[in-house]
Parts: C-alpha cells; sequence; structure tokens
C-alpha cells in the first residue's frame, strides 16, 4: 500500500508545478541564475514530455471526472480512518517517511481520496452474483480484540506460555516480558481487527480466530517479516469477538470485501476508468498530451470487445443446444412415426392373414 501512495503522491506533487504554470501564462522565470534563467514554458515543456508529468496530468483528469459521480460516496469520516491507521502503524516514523518520500500530510490525504473515487467507482461498476458474496460472508471473520506477547526466539516464547500456564496473568506478562513496544505498555492490547485487515499479519489472524473469548495459544505462533528478513514469535489471547450479523445485513460490506479484491486487478480497474473517461467526453487540448489516457481507453475498448465477443459465444452456445435440442425432437418424434407405421403394417398384415384363412376354410 505505501508504494502506491509514495508513487502517486510524487505525481500529485508534479501536478502543482503544471497548475502554477498554466495559470502564470509561461511569460515568468522558475529559476534564474549567471547563466541564465529557466523560463516557465520551457519548464512546462520539459515536464509535459515527462512520464511522471503525463501521469500526474491523467491521476487529475481522473479525479475531475471521477469526483461528479461519485464524490458523494467519498466520507471524510473514511478518509480520517485510513489515514490515522496508516499513521498510527508507522508511529513515530510516520512524519519522516512522508518528508523522505516528498510528500506532506495534505498530499497524503489527496492520494486516500483518489484511491476513495478509483474504489467508488469500480463498486458501482461491478455486479457480483448472490454466490460470490455468501462465499465472502462465509470468509469474514468479523471484529476481535486480542492481547499478544512477542518473543524474538521459540524458546522465549514457550517460557511465555509456561508461566501463562503457571497462572500468571496475561498482561502482567505481556509488560514483563513481550518484545512488541507498540502493545507492551497495554499489557498486550491490540486494536480490534477484522479478517480484512491489512496491518494484521494474516499468521497471527488465523492463529487468533480459533480461539474462543479467554483461550490462549499453547504453542508459539511463528511470523516471518520478508521485509526485514526477522522472525517474531507469538503468543495470542483472544479477549473478545464480535458476533458475526446475518448475510443480508453485511451484504453491503461483502461487495465492498468483493472490490476490494478486485481493485489489485490494474486491468479491471483501468478499464472501469476508461468508460467513465469516455462518458465524460475528455478532450486533451495539448497535442503533445494526446496519449496520456490511452492506457485507460484502450483497456475499456479491449474490456469492452472481449464482452461482446463472450456475447456471441453464449448466443451460439445457446442456439446450438437449441438446435441440437430440436433435432432430437424431430428425430424422436420420426422414430415414434416410424414404430406406429411399422406396428399398423403389421397388424394389416396380420388382418389380412386372418381373412385369407377364413376364405381358405
Amino acid at each position: 500500500m505505501w508504494k502506491k501512495i509514495v508513487a502517486i503522491l510524487a505525481l500529485i506533487i508534479v501536478a502543482i508545478g503544471l497548475i502554477v504554470i498554466g495559470l502564470g501564462g509561461g511569460a515568468k522565470s522558475v529559476a534564474t541564475s549567471d547563466a541564465g534563467s529557466i523560463s516557465q514554458n520551457a519548464f512546462y515543456k520539459e515536464l509535459k514530455n515527462s512520464s511522471t508529468g503525463q501521469q500526474t496530468l491523467a491521476n487529475m483528469v481522473i479525479k475531475k471526472v471521477l469526483t461528479k459521480p461519485y464524490g458523494k460516496e467519498v466520507k471524510t469520516a473514511d478518509i480520517d480512518k485510513q489515514y490515522d491507521t496508516v499513521k498510527k502503524q508507522y508511529g513515530d516514523s510516520f512524519a519522516s517517511t512522508l518528508q523522505q518520500n516528498g510528500m506532506t500530510e495534505a498530499s497524503f490525504r489527496e492520494n486516500l481520496e483518489l484511491q476513495a473515487l478509483e474504489k467508488a467507482a469500480v463498486k458501482n461498476n461491478s455486479k457480483f452474483t448472490t454466490k460470490e458474496l455468501k462465499k465472502a460472508y462465509k470468509a469474514y471473520t468479523p471484529n476481535v480484540t486480542v492481547s499478544v506477547i512477542t518473543s524474538d526466539s521459540e524458546d522465549n516464547a514457550n517460557a511465555v506460555i509456561k508461566q501463562l500456564e503457571d497462572g500468571k496473568k496475561f498482561a502482567t506478562v505481556a509488560k514483563a516480558k513481550s518484545t512488541d513496544t507498540a502493545t507492551k505498555a497495554k499489557g498486550g492490547k491490540m486494536s480490534a481487527f477484522d479478517s480484512t485487515s491489512t496491518t494484521v499479519d494474516a499468521t497471527v489472524q488465523a492463529a487468533a480466530f480459533k480461539l474462543k473469548k479467554g483461550e490462549y495459544t499453547k504453542s508459539p505462533i511463528k511470523v516471518e517479516d520478508s521485509s526485514t528478513g526477522t522472525t517474531t514469535y507469538y503468543v495470542i489471547k483472544m479477549d473478545s469477538r464480535t458476533a458475526k450479523k446475518s448475510f443480508a445485513k453485511l451484504k453491503n460490506k461483502m461487495k465492498d470485501i468483493l472490490t476490494t479484491t478486485k481493485m489489485s486487478d490494474t486491468t479491471t480497474v483501468q478499464a472501469i476508468i476508461g468508460d467513465e473517461l469516455n462518458k465524460a467526453h475528455v478532450t486533451i487540448k495539448d497535442a503533445d498530451l494526446k496519449s496520456v489516457l490511452s492506457t485507460y481507453l484502450q483497456a475499456a475498448e479491449t474490456a469492452k470487445e472481449s464482452s461482446e465477443a463472450a456475447k456471441k459465444a453464449s448466443s451460439a452456445a445457446k442456439k446450438s443446444s437449441a438446435d441440437k435440442s430440436s433435432s432430437s425432437k424431430k428425430s424422436s418424434s420420426s422414430k415414434s412415426s416410424s414404430t406406429k407405421d411399422a406396428s399398423s403394417s403389421s397388424s394389416d398384415k396380420s388382418s389380412s392373414e386372418e381373412s385369407s384363412s377364413a376364405s381358405s376354410k
């Protein structure tokens, strides 16, 4: 997630430069020196011919187009929640991480808004079957609250479990033994999470969801972090579980879950955005930037062709099935008629033979 944020926010920063140049008319200089100056026009020309500048314009157009039909679906509260989640995840290094990547808190929020608009577009342009929704519902686990004690070795984790078995309170052991600085002071308590969480390791989730309230894992849960090469051993205790609501009440959430999964399919997302751009009749005025939206428009065209081909194939299959059924019925009718004719002929022959026999007598 963070890599995508960095990439898009870098583009947003460039966008500010494009806007300033566009408003300024290009007469002013953006830099001066004894060797000469660099005009806004020269800077704009260089920028628009770069891949970063072109993608920046594409993102600006996309946001403008998507805001009209889907802007009302993007709630400030949801953006704030996502922002706080990432900020909490990075802790004290959040501000420095933003700064290292040339970003500000404002530009970070800008990216979250763009992602939310894209997700709204995908959701509104997707049709999920009841079977798909029920499958998602079956796999879904609602919010749970757990406490953890982490260790840097399996032996230490087993020693923690031994203390718990001897009757020591989980929170007390967590404060004394856990290596997790984020939860240690709170007795190991983590923020609530469900099965859609992207901040809680999948291995930790799987182990936690198997526990009943009050239970803790009887053996260490090994979690390997491929990005750092470190291995951490978890002891997990289930504090509370939220009751799972009915399918009907969670149906919309299942759509959100399936939409999030669909968002990972870049081609599909680009095709949907391309459709929205076509509906908005977007026109790029600068000849050098005519192709900035080609990736999205081409994806939309390819998706349309594939859909039409699928419909034709389906129609042909139905026609073929209908023809076979009709042919089968005709064949069955013909055989029935032939059987009746044969039976009638046999009956007539039998009657003739009986009549001949009687006459002979």
